[in-house]
């Protein structure tokens, strides 16, 4: 069943940007020789953003040219044929969750251009023939060959289609060029290892499981079932007016006979048939007022291709003045946590001897200064909900281990490096590099601004 959140795909041209090794290392902030983790990372963000429980990831060398990495989910959500031809689709750098606002791991699309991308290019680099990429998802199997044209500066993609009877799994299989530097891969391994491990312990009702060339492997998650999910809400009171115009416009060339009550309702506390109603009886009211000749009379089913920019920002004012403000309580339930219970649990689990646990729920409003009225259309405010575990473990001699997460998923970077130098203040509690304790720093907020695609730290 198509999900209307997945039908927006409008971007920017960007030619061979996605082949070229220069404009990859830009747009990701990762360079080559990190490219595996990274791929890794995103495949995973992608699995966890659907309903999976179970994952397997495995990092295979079959030979000396390459390494293969396979990441299969059991979610429910199967890619069809049109799925994979969007994500390949390199013409556009936008992916299919372009312009929403809420909290989400990965994004299906540009993180996966630039994995394909990269494996294409690094292949080209060492005088290889690129590598096929393979997806399969429930009764098919897709192989896909990137086929480039230098001369035109297009990316088309050759897809063959193959039925399968495995339908249970989805699954991603990426070729990436090495050189048979065992150390090199392994000191990869050791990041990769960290980010599974610190992902399980903000997903621990998932299963995931790890075997990297059979020298580091393991099993974690899927014993702890009281935990909050991750919330895939959105407000309107986190949009400015120009970012409501771009997303409404967005749905307008990628699906113009969506209804209006379908994209009202996409927004939290607009899903009731009466309040929708009211909504579009306000908005026929305010075209009415308008003095338009032939003014248009807004109804639930309405395509939202017609209405007008005007009527757009009209629609944007009505939803704002309607929606209700969350309150700093409620953070927590809307945005969702893990919880001092789940991590207590956690302690637990891997034996260690104590956990101090903090919440702390706030909002960021924006423009920061006073004295901007709150009916500018250009101020929001959205909440994001800090969690900070720390757990005291026996003399291990690994001393002190510290973990950043965002949005439910471990990262590989010092994110918060920007914005908060997290060992500097843990020195200053007395938290020392040889002590064993470890640390989860866990952020989840609907609105994030990251320095680049690859998510190697975040603005302030």
């Amino acid at each position: 069943m198509e999900i209307l959140e997945d039908v927006i795909r409008p971007g920017t041209k960007r030619g061979l940007d996605f082949v070229i090794l220069e404009e990859l290392r830009k747009r990701t902030g990762i360079m080559p020789n990190e490219v595996l983790k990274f791929a890794m990372s995103e495949i995973l963000c992608n699995a966890l953003d659907t309903d999976a429980t179970v994952i397997n990831i495995s990092v295979q060398a079959k030979d000396y040219d390459f390494v293969k990495l396979i990441i299969r989910d059991n979610g429910t959500k199967q890619l069809s044929l049109e799925n994979v031809k969007l994500i390949l689709d390199f013409e556009n750098k936008a992916s299919s969750k372009r312009g929403f606002l809420r909290v989400s791991r990965g994004y299906l699309g540009n993180a996966l251009k630039c994995i394909f991308g990269y494996s294409y290019a690094l292949a080209i680099a060492k005088g290889l023939k690129p590598p096929e990429i393979v997806i399969e998802s429930g009764p098919c199997r897709y192989t896909v060959n990137l086929k480039v044209d230098r001369v035109r500066e297009t990316i088309d993609s050759k897809i063959a289609v193959e039925q399968r009877a495995n339908t249970v799994y989805t699954t991603f299989i990426v070729k990436l060029p090495w050189n048979g530097d065992y150390e090199g891969v392994e000191r990869q391994f050791l990041t990769m290892e960290n980010i599974v491990f610190a992902t399980s312990m903000v997903n621990p009702t998932r299963s995931i499981s790890y075997n990297f060339f059979d020298t580091k492997k393991g099993s974690l998650g899927s014993k702890i079932e009281n935990t909050d999910p991750v919330k895939q809400q959105t407000s309107i009171l986190w949009y400015t007016q120009k970012q409501f115009e771009i997303l409404f416009n967005d749905f307008l060339r990628a699906r113009p006979d969506t209804k209006l009550k379908e994209l009202i309702a996409l927004f939290r506390g607009f899903t009731a048939k009466k309040v929708i109603r009211e909504i579009l009886q306000k908005l026929s009211s305010s075209n009415h007022d308008s003095g338009n000749e032939g003014s248009v009379q807004f109804f639930p089913a309405t395509p939202i291709s017609e209405v007008s920019q005007t009527n757009i920002i009209q629609l944007f004012h009505i939803l704002r003045a309607k929606a209700k403000p969350i309150s700093k309580r409620s953070i927590g339930s809307v945005l969702g946590c893990v919880g001092k219970e789940t991590f207590e649990a956690l302690r637990e689990r891997h034996g260690w001897k104590r956990l101090r646990y903090t919440k702390i729920p706030a909002f960021r409003v924006e423009p920061s200064f006073k004295i901007d009225p709150y009916d500018n259309p250009d101020r929001v405010a959205f909440p994001y909900l800090i969690e900070l575990a720390v757990f005291d473990r026996d003399n291990d001699n690994e001393g002190l281990k510290v973990f950043q997460c965002v949005n439910f998923m471990a990262s590989m970077e010092d994110i918060f490096s920007r914005i908060f130098n997290i060992k500097y203040r843990l020195g200053r509690v007395g938290i020392t590099e040889d002590m064993p304790v470890t640390v989860l720093l866990h952020l989840v907020c609907p609105v994030l601004k990251w320095l680049n695609y690859g998510k190697s730290g975040l603005d302030e």
